[in-house]
């Protein structure tokens, strides 16, 4: 009998190990191509190529750019677009920097935005958000993790992917409220 108490215990010890390592939430979701999401799909982790990233600027800077709720990403026309959900360890998440961009720094060469991040913390491990520009009126929310934080998969990240916007919501619909995050900083 003691043998059999041993390995329940044991066994209730393990799935809680393995509940609570793996206890993640929805960051964001992204719109991507086949490829990227066939690439994601593959490990269910995502990677950015640096060739990827601009020197000249981007909006908030370079990086995996997430909306907050499922299709909330143009699509782009003449291709198949996959629809994407992306989740992170709650506690790597929650100790991760989160910085709002603001509006006087957008579109700015990388180097500069950088530089407005350092006063905050590291650009290569810092979450940027901001309003995306010229888009929805400016009335949608946008996250980027940077290329560095990406690629050492500092949030322990899963991601899925689907071919359309339709399955992606059966699996995942749940809107990300950023707005109710610790973010450094105001949105503008």
């Amino acid at each position: 009998m003691p043998w059999s108490i041993a390995r329940l215990s044991l066994l209730l010890a393990l799935v809680y190990l393995c509940a609570n390592g793996q206890a993640r939430e929805v960051i964001g979701y992204r719109v991507t191509s086949k490829g990227e999401a066939e690439a994601i799909n593959e490990r269910n982790v995502p990677s950015r190529s640096e060739l990827f990233d601009s020197k000249t600027g981007n909006q908030i800077g370079n990086g995996v750019h997430l909306v907050s709720k499922p299709g909330g990403w143009m699509e782009i026309p003449f291709r198949p677009n996959w629809h994407c959900v992306f989740k992170a360890d709650k506690e790597k998440l929650r100790a991760a920097t989160k910085l709002w961009i603001p509006s006087n720094q957008w579109w700015s060469k990388d180097t500069d935005i950088r530089q407005y991040i350092r006063r905050y913390g590291d650009p290569d491990e810092t979450l940027r958000f901001s309003y995306i520009d010229k888009w929805k009126k400016g009335k949608t929310l946008q996250m980027v993790i940077p290329t560095e934080m990406i690629n050492k998969n500092t949030l322990d990240i899963f991601a899925k992917c689907f071919p359309s916007k339709a399955e992606l919501m059966a699996y995942e619909n749940k809107k990300v409220s950023w707005l109710s995050w610790k973010i450094i900083g105001l949105p503008s």
